[in-house]
C-alpha cells in the first residue's frame, strides 16, 4: 500500500513522494503501532536547522517530523495499551535492543535512544502514516488524548514542553525579559504569566507576533525594529534591568542584548538563558557595550549567569503537563498562523524560515 511522504534529502531539498506505508511487523517484539498523522508542526530547534544547512545529525531519505498528533489505525500483537481508533501523540522511538539496558529488557531506558528516534533516524511524521515502534504504557512515550483536545492542540505539546521547562527556570518574583516571540517565546510568555510572575517584557520584529502577546498578558510587548529595548526596560524597571532574559530568537544580536538587560553592577545579577540555536554566529567585544552600560564580559564579573535549558527540560509527567496547559491556556489559534498540506512542505518551511510573522507552522497530511 502506498502513501505519500516529504523526503529528506538534504538542505532545502524535501520532495513530496509515493512510498509504501509502513508495516506493524516491522515494530519491536510486537509492540508497534501505526498511526494515520493529523498534524505536524515544524520544529524550530532541529527541522529548521536541518532544513538550512544540517547542522545536526539525522538520516536522510526519509520523512522527518516529531511534533505530531494522530490516530490509531493498526496494533501490533502484544500492544495493550492502546487500541485502534485512539487519538494519541507521542515521543516515538526504537530500542536498540543491543545495549545493556536493552539486553536486561528495560527497553524504556535505552542507551542509544538518540539513534532509534522517529523524525531524525526513523521515519517520522511529514507522511499521512508513521510507525510507532514500541508502544507501552507509559506516559513518557505515548498520551491518549481527552476528547476535548484537537488535534492541533496535541501536536503542540512537544514544543510546548519546552516552554514549560523554560518558565520553570523563573521565580513569580522575576522581572523577566523574553527575546523573540516565536513559539518558543509565546509559549513561555503564556506559562510566565499563568506562574504569576511579577513582570514579563517581550521583543519581536514583527508587530503580528507583538500583538499576540499582548493579547496573552505581556507587560510590554517591544518593536526592536522601532524601539529601543535596552532604554524601555530600564525606564519600566527604574533603572534596575531584568533578573531573567529568555533569549528564543536565535538573532545574533540578541545575545550582547541579553546581557544588556540584566541588573546592573550587582552580585544577583540575573541569568541569561541561551534557549534557541544562534542564526550565524555571535560577536561579544567590549566595543559593542553602550556608554551608559559598565562592562560585561562571559567571566560573570557583573553577577550574571548565561545557562542553557537543555537536558533539564524533562519527560514523562512533564508531557502530560504539557498537553494540559497547551489547552487550558488556548493558546493554538494564537500561535499556529500557518496551515499547509503535505503537498506545500516546501513552502511551508520557506514560510517558517523567512516570514517574520510566522510563529507555529503545521502541515497537515
Amino acid at each position: 500500500m502506498k502513501m505519500k511522504a516529504a523526503i529528506y534529502y538534504g538542505p532545502g531539498d524535501i520532495r513530496v513522494e509515493e512510498i509504501e506505508r509502513p508495516k506493524v511487523s516491522d515494530g519491536f517484539q510486537g509492540m508497534g503501532i501505526i498511526v494515520k498523522i493529523k498534524d505536524c508542526g515544524i520544529c524550530l530547534s532541529e527541522d529548521i536547522p536541518r532544513y538550512k544547512r544540517k547542522i545536526l545529525e539525522c538520516a536522510t531519505g526519509i520523512a522527518h517530523g516529531h511534533e505530531w498528533s494522530g490516530d490509531v489505525v493498526e496494533i501490533g500483537p502484544k500492544v495493550t495499551a492502546v487500541k485502534v481508533g485512539d487519538r494519541v501523540w507521542g515521543r516515538s522511538f526504537l530500542p536498540c535492543g543491543k545495549c545493556a539496558e536493552c539486553l536486561a529488557k528495560h527497553y524504556v531506558k535505552c542507551k542509544n535512544f538518540i539513534q532509534g528516534m522517529t523524525g531524525r533516524w526513523l521515519p517520522g511524521a511529514f507522511a499521512e502514516y508513521m510507525l510507532f515502534p514500541y508502544v507501552i504504557d507509559d506516559p513518557s512515550m505515548l498520551v491518549k488524548l481527552p476528547k476535548d483536545v484537537g488535534y492541533r492542540e496535541a501536536a503542540l505539546t512537544e514544543p510546548m514542553r519546552l516552554c514549560l521547562g523554560l518558565a520553570a527556570k523563573a521565580q513569580t518574583s522575576d522581572v523577566a525579559v523574553i527575546l523573540g516571540q516565536g513559539f518558543q517565546g509565546l509559549g513561555t510568555l503564556a506559562r510566565l504569566k499563568a506562574m504569576g510572575v511579577a513582570k514579563v517584557f517581550v521583543t519581536d520584529v514583527s508587530k503580528k507576533r507583538l500583538e499576540r502577546s499582548r493579547e496573552l498578558g505581556a507587560d510590554a510587548a517591544i518593536d526592536e525594529l522601532n524601539e529601543d529595548v535596552l532604554t524601555i526596560v530600564m525606564k519600566e524597571t527604574s533603572g534596575v534591568g531584568a533578573t531573567a532574559v529568555f533569549e528564543t530568537s536565535g538573532r545574533p544580536g540578541n545575545f550582547q542584548l541579553a546581557i544588556d538587560l540584566l541588573k546592573s553592577g550587582r552580585p544577583d545579577g540575573g541569568t541569561m538563558w541561551i534557549a534557541a540555536p544562534f542564526d550565524g554566529p555571535f560577536v561579544f567585544h567590549p566595543s559593542l557595550q553602550r556608554p551608559e552600560m559598565p562592562s560585561s564580559s562571559l567571566t560573570g564579573k557583573r553577577g550574571i549567569a548565561i545557562r542553557q535549558p537543555w537536558g533539564t527540560l524533562g519527560n514523562g509527567p512533564m508531557h502530560v503537563r504539557s498537553l494540559e496547559f497547551v489547552h487550558s491556556s488556548k493558546i493554538t489559534d494564537k500561535a499556529v498562523t500557518h496551515v499547509f498540506s503535505l503537498d506545500k512542505i516546501k513552502e511551508a518551511f520557506e514560510t517558517a524560515i523567512n516570514s517574520p510573522d510566522a510563529i507555529k507552522v503545521m502541515i497537515e497530511p
